[in-house]
């Protein structure tokens, strides 16, 4: 498998999206959308810690998690990557869209984007996602982008992608 940390930060494009690094930056415009573990940011202190959190996460080699952008407009639309380690050849992807910007299809391609780079770049068997019972974006989100409800864990529902499906490539 090919994991993180890479020597250069992998930027994932489409003809709308950017997937790039998290930057300090980003924290003010991205604060509703700033989750670690399920605990959303409440102030910037908050969010500036979830950042530092995440980045060194990347570098322990457990994570790769993107910022989503609009190419044409430069907003920062929220987040999409591989959290908690790779077990077994398996990441797990998470993602969260700032409400202005969900339904409207960015988190589909931001997801396929994702699915792909683990798959092709980094190797990966297959993608996992787990989310809660009345979550139904996530669910449809993972439906239509090749996900298939496994076995319950928990409070969550689990959502498998097996690499040998592999539609976006």
């Amino acid at each position: 498998m090919n994991l993180p940390p890479y020597a250069v930060f992998p930027e994932l494009r489409s003809a709308e999206l950017l997937l790039r690094e998290i930057r300090m930056e980003d924290v003010s415009s991205l604060l509703e959308a700033l989750t670690y573990d399920g605990k959303t940011a409440a102030t910037l202190e908050e969010g500036i810690q979830i950042v530092e959190k995440t980045n060194q996460n990347y570098l322990d080699g457990n994570s790769v998690n993107w910022v989503i952008e609009n190419n044409e407009t430069n907003e920062l639309m929220g987040f999409i990557g591989y959290y908690r380690g790779f077990e077994n050849g398996v990441g797990e992807v998470g993602f969260v869209l700032k409400a202005a910007f969900r339904g409207l299809g960015f988190m589909s391609t931001s997801l396929q984007m994702v699915v792909d780079f683990g798959l092709n770049n980094m190797v990966l068997n297959g993608v996992v996602a787990f989310t809660k019972p009345d979550n139904e974006k996530a669910i449809t989100v993972l439906s239509r982008n090749g996900f298939h409800e496994n076995k319950p864990e928990g409070a969550y529902l689990k959502f498998v992608y097996s690499a040998a499906s592999k539609p976006f490539s």
